[in-house]
């Protein structure tokens, strides 16, 4: 379907369980679909074939009126559907809740293990934001009173399906590893891994040429086989579901026998010396090498298991909490998989923008994640386990990004969101609701500095629109700054958002609940929409716009090398307030005299 029009899943709106009479009838002008052919939009003009356009459509003329939602599939892929805006918002809204109900319907049917990832994964399903996007949805839907009925059905189907989204993830939690027996069993597999014991597995590896029996080989060169790894995961997991250690060391023992059971040894100078069989026993080398691995890997595996038990130590449950902030969150890549647990703790205050995890470079270390926004978040996590966190994060080389930031106690009041909104700024300066009810009349500094900013590089939104598009080239290439002052200038700027959409910004802003503070920022990202309100701002240009309120905003600039390095470029920076320019001088201006001067000669001649 051209454009981003989606379609509504069947399955997911059976499953709301909700009739929806007004959407049922809405209608859409299509031309075709004579027996299985598909459908076609007609162009909202005569230019059949211009760029993007669908080359089957014809004219209005040959339309006929069809249910939307009956012929939604077989209307054509390439052509674009339009609705009047509150059919459109009360199908985006229907669209929205079928999918999520489609998706919960299916991960609650899915028989694979229960684990913390699995758990942050389903999570994150609930993105942030989500629950204002359908409000917002729905509000424009009503402004309809045709369509009030079934924007009401489906506000209750959406909070029906959170709380049944909320119930799912508590099932989850309580089939998930006890998260202090999975801690101690992870704190056992690290400490063991230049031992003796995992060295002796690693030489069981080389003994059978590293090469995997069991996994699937699909292209490259064939799986490579970690028995060390094997080992240390499959007595990890059964000691975090509460086996015990006899327990523990049979299933890894089994494990590592379903890939080592009948291997072949193709490196004899890997194998353990002396020999415990004599080579009469045996009528080939070959079997008597493959006899030696045989009783070779059992005991290694044994003894791994033993070391394991050893360093092996559940840490009791802390009843204390303690706030925590978390950065690249929700914790869904599988370098996450070791405080995936994190995920169900509960979220202080709202997340605030982070980052971007891209497809090319996150794949390739997180196992396949999807790419999205990432987010930082303050949840209260028990006191023992972010001592822990603190403890591994100080061990870490220096050039490592911190990712944890811990704070103070959770003690039940209403001190704790005041605390994890500290947090918060410290990770991103601007939060929802900065500068909301405040005077629209700017403080005092932020004057201040916008006169500075005007009288360094400012550029006044004037002319005609070639004009405009020159001060806009000038803009976005950050040769000027654009400051708030005169209210004319929004109308001229809001005709620039397409033009400026795709170009990186920064907006040098004051942040904080009431600006008292003096606390600046700069805040890099694209302009999504104007208002007489504030200005729409996505920061990083991948994240869902904030408004920023006008009276807090000095001044807008390009930020055209923004993104051209080599790492990940951060999404704001601390902004430093320049000196304001000096005052006129009250005095009289001098005269300047025009007359003629001597000129002294080498010889002194007059």
């Amino acid at each position: 379907m051209g454009g981003t029009f989606p379609g509504i899943s069947r399955r997911g709106l059976a499953g709301l369980g909700v009739a929806l009479p007004a959407l049922a009838q809405i209608r859409i002008a299509l031309t075709g679909g004579r027996g299985t052919a598909k459908f076609h939009v007609p162009p909202s003009d005569l230019r059949r074939y211009h760029h993007g356009a669908c080359q089957h459509s014809k004219p209005a003329d040959d339309a006929a009126t069809y249910p939307l939602f009956e012929v939604f599939d077989r209307v054509c892929k390439k052509c674009t559907i339009v609705l009047p805006p509150t059919l459109d918002a009360l199908w985006r809204a229907a669209a929205f809740a079928a999918h999520r109900r489609d998706v919960l319907d299916r991960t609650m049917t899915d028989r694979e293990p229960r684990t913390w990832l699995g758990y942050a994964r389903n999570a994150a399903r609930h993105e942030p934001g989500d629950d204002m996007q359908v409000t917002q949805w729905l509000e424009h839907a009503r402004a309809d009173a045709t369509l009030a009925d079934d924007a009401d059905t489906l506000a209750d189907a959406w909070h029906r399906l959170v709380a049944d989204h909320r119930a799912f993830l508590d099932v989850y939690a309580a089939d998930c590893p006890e998260v202090e027996a999975y801690n101690g069993a992870r704190d056992a597999v690290r400490h063991s891994a230049d031992s003796p014991q995992r060295r002796a597995l690693d030489e069981v590896n080389a003994a059978v040429g590293k090469v995997s029996r069991t996994q699937e080989r699909l292209y490259g060169p064939p799986p490579e086989l970690d028995v060390g790894a094997l080992v240390c995961g499959v007595w990890s997991a059964a000691r975090s579901r509460g086996r015990s250690a006899d327990q523990a060391a049979e299933l890894a023992r089994a494990a590592a026998g379903s890939e080592l059971a009948g291997a072949r040894v193709v490196d004899v100078t890997r194998l353990p010396s002396p020999p415990r069989t004599t080579g009469s026993e045996h009528t080939t080398p070959s079997s008597w090498a493959d006899h030696e691995l045989a009783l070779w890997w059992r005991d290694a595996v044994a003894e791994m298991c033993t070391r394991l038990e050893k360093d092996f130590k559940a840490e009791s449950a802390d009843a204390a909490a303690r706030l925590l902030l978390v950065r690249d969150w929700p914790l869904t890549g599988t370098r996450d998989a070791q405080v995936a647990y994190l995920a169900a703790s509960p979220v202080l205050g709202p997340v605030v923008p982070h980052g971007y995890r891209d497809v090319g470079d996150y794949v390739s270390w997180s196992g396949g994640d999807t790419a999205g926004p990432s987010f930082s978040a303050v949840v209260g996590a028990p006191a023992h386990l972010v001592a822990k966190l603190e403890k591994e994060q100080a061990a870490q080389p220096g050039y490592h990004e911190p990712r944890f930031t811990a704070g103070g106690p959770v003690t039940g009041g209403t001190t704790d969101l005041e605390r994890a909104l500290e947090l918060l700024r410290a990770a991103f300066p601007l939060l929802p609701g900065d500068g909301e009810g405040e005077a629209t009349v700017p403080a005092a500094a932020v004057a201040e500095q916008r006169s500075a900013r005007q009288a360094a590089s400012g550029l006044r939104l004037a002319g005609e629109e070639e004009r405009l598009h020159r001060l806009a080239d000038s803009l976005r290439d950050g040769y000027g700054c654009w400051v708030p002052d005169e209210p004319e200038e929004l109308e001229l700027l809001e005709r620039l958002v397409s033009w400026l959409r795709w170009s990186a910004l920064r907006v040098d802003v004051l942040c904080g609940a009431t600006g008292a503070a003096g606390h600046w920022a700069s805040v890099f990202g694209t302009m999504e929409s104007v208002t007489e309100a504030g200005l729409g701002f996505s920061p990083g240009g991948r994240h869902r716009a904030l408004r920023i309120p006008w009276q807090r905003i000095v001044a807008l600039t390009g930020a055209p090398h923004w993104d051209r390095g080599h790492r990940a470029p951060a999404l704001w920076q601390p902004y430093d307030p320049i000196a304001a320019p000096p005052p006129p001088s009250a005095g009289p201006a001098k005269a300047r005299t025009v007359g003629l001067h001597a000129v002294p000669t080498p010889d002194n001649a007059g």
